[in-house]
């Protein structure tokens, strides 16, 4: 019984020492490394792709890059090439984060979520190019559109002063019932023909008054029309000027009506023309919307104004005017799930690299000033 109950007291003396170097190693083993996050990249120059030798490049891979090196992530980029196949995957769970060029716009609010502004942006139009003469003729219009309130009132006025001067230099009957007059003004359609050579101060002298009316009257009207020449130069003048320190006429949305207009499919310059009920055409891509406004198939096209001017400047700089001012402002993020729990860090982390004057630097490589 003594051996036994010794055997017993052995037994369970190794069993602890067993278990005890278990619970030590588990205690030293590391635990195992979180999954990878998975990183939904729009395609869409210069914020995201795939250069030739198959390397992610662009402005927001770039921003992602310094997030997560920041925060200690690990991450697996995936090139997707449509904004509804990226939206549709952070719904689904397939996706962590989406990156590129991605406008917060009203209707992705109501399907993912979005981090703190990584880009500044806004939608923007580009106009097929004109040539030097074409530019002149759109200027000239444009200014005298703007002034179309004083040509009205330019054009009225005329009228009036060539009706007057025929009604007091036409022609009356003397004591024989006969109609005479010295005055070459003999109708209206020649006192209009008198009031245009007198304000554009021709001056051919072939229709003068002769009544005391008459003149007084013409006196009148070419003070008054040099006066209003003068103003109509002057703020024309002005006008042209303006819009070529601009470079050009910063577009609204009224001067999209009548347009032939392209925008990409599922793109923020597609959502602001619905949201405007304008007409437009759909492309699968930036550049084929482009290729449209170079083989005139289209007037112009809408789009987030970071790509668009990026795709004018460096491939359709030849066909294509670059975009100028915004139709919208709006910014840029990364896209999330709802209720995601990397959005705290994430926003943190975005504060501090967009506001470093290393990343305005990086930025400026892309973009400009």
């Amino acid at each position: 019984m003594d051996v036994l109950r010794g055997l017993g007291v052995a037994c369970a003396g190794l069993a602890g020492l067993f278990l005890a170097m278990l619970a030590d190693a588990a205690a030293g083993a590391e635990p195992d490394p979180p999954p990878p996050l998975r990183v939904a990249v729009y395609d869409v120059e210069p914020y995201g792709g795939r250069s030739r030798d198959g390397l992610y490049e662009g402005a927001s891979v770039e921003l992602w890059r310094r997030v997560a090196e920041d925060l200690k992530w690990p991450y697996r980029l995936i090139l997707v090439g449509r904004m509804d196949d990226v939206l549709s995957g952070l719904q689904d769970g397939v996706y962590d984060v989406g990156i590129g060029a991605i406008t917060i716009t009203p209707d992705r609010l109501a399907r993912v979520d979005f981090s703190y502004p990584a880009h500044r942006s806004g939608v923007a139009v580009a106009f097929a190019k004109r040539s030097d003469t074409q530019s002149a003729f759109h200027e000239y219009a444009a200014a005298v559109a703007e002034l179309g309130p004083l040509v009205v009132v330019i054009v009225v006025l005329l009228s009036v002063s060539g009706v007057l001067m025929w009604w007091f230099e036409r022609a009356r009957p003397n004591a024989a019932g006969d109609a005479e007059s010295q005055s070459t003004v003999t109708s209206w359609h020649e006192g209009v023909y008198w009031a245009v050579v007198t304000m554009t101060t021709v001056g051919y002298g072939d229709k003068t008054p002769k009544t005391l009316v008459g003149r007084a009257l013409a006196a009148g009207w070419m003070v008054g029309s040099l006066v209003m020449v003068s103003l109509l130069t002057t703020n024309l003048v002005a006008r042209i000027t303006a819009n070529r320190v601009e470079g050009s006429v910063v577009p609204h949305t009224g001067d999209l009506a009548g347009k032939r207009l392209a925008a990409v499919s599922d793109s923020s310059g597609a959502e602001y023309l619905d949201d405007q009920r304008l007409q437009y055409q759909k492309f699968a891509t930036l550049a084929d919307a482009l290729d449209a406004v170079t083989t005139g198939k289209a007037d112009a096209v809408v789009n987030s104004v970071g790509a668009l001017q990026y795709l004018v400047n460096t491939r359709f700089a030849d066909t294509v005017a670059p975009p100028h001012g915004l139709l919208a402002p709006a910014y840029m993020a990364f896209a999330l799930p709802a209720n995601s729990p990397i959005k705290k860090p994430l926003d943190r982390a975005l504060a501090v690299v967009t506001a470093s004057p290393e990343w305005r630097a990086v930025e400026e490589t892309y973009f400009g000033r």
